[in-house]
């Protein structure tokens, strides 16, 4: 269990002292930043009452330990315990000497079922460039992928969502592609740019966009 001690002091005095309610506070998170986001989102959706922001942005996410350490490459070149993959019972064994598996693609799998099945408006915009060397694109569909499925009573498989990305996706050639999944209660975003790295695309219009979105279905007075 993560401690949120220090968290829950910040939005005591952002919502307390400053005034600013939770429904104008956005939860952003970047690489590793994406886990704590994820699982603090989890958590407090969870708690009675729940706590629900404006949104969450989160930028070049991993699944979980597992996938991000059969992945890394060191500068996109040198593998770190991918080799092991070929020696699955070793490769396992390893896994256990991690102590927190950060699972984000479990836990935000968990802040979205908790948001459909008490029925809480949420907003979830997830970022990833395709020459991300340090944490693959791929973890995003991964992640994309729990969080979509959560939102279904009787959940999607990984092909079918691929298909509905196919039909209902929008291929903006060199810009990427962007996905949206629309629930009752919430909208869940995939961006897959072709550019913009690990760190670069922090710097990028899309992520400030991102961001902005969420503001202004807070309140229109953050439109631009």
């Amino acid at each position: 269990m993560i401690d949120l001690s220090g968290f829950l002091r910040t939005k005591h005095w952002a919502t307390k002292v400053a005034g600013i309610p939770a429904s104008r506070i956005l939860i952003f998170g970047q690489s590793m930043g994406t886990a704590v986001s994820v699982a603090m989102s989890g958590q407090l959706a969870l708690r009675s009452p729940s706590m629900i922001f404006a949104g969450i942005v989160l930028v070049a996410p991993f699944a979980d330990c597992a996938m991000l350490v059969s992945t890394y490459r060191v500068a996109g070149i040198i593998p770190m315990l991918s080799p092991l993959k070929k020696f699955p019972m070793l490769f396992i064994y390893l896994q256990r000497f991690i102590r927190d598996k950060w699972s984000s693609k479990g836990r935000i799998a968990q802040y979205i079922r908790a948001n459909e099945v008490n029925s809480e408006k949420y907003r979830l915009t997830i970022v990833h460039a395709q020459d991300d060397y340090d944490i693959p694109w791929h973890h995003t569909e991964v992640v994309f992928w729990c969080a979509v499925n959560a939102s279904i009573p009787g959940g999607i498989s990984y092909e079918e969502l691929k298909e509905k990305k196919l039909d209902s996706g929008v291929n903006l050639g060199a810009a990427g592609s962007v996905m949206e999944w629309r629930t009752d209660n919430g909208v869940i975003r995939e961006e897959i740019l072709q550019t913009g790295l690990h760190d670069v695309v922090m710097g990028y219009l899309v992520v400030t966009i991102a961001v902005m979105r969420l503001f202004e279905v807070a309140g229109p007075s953050f439109a631009c």
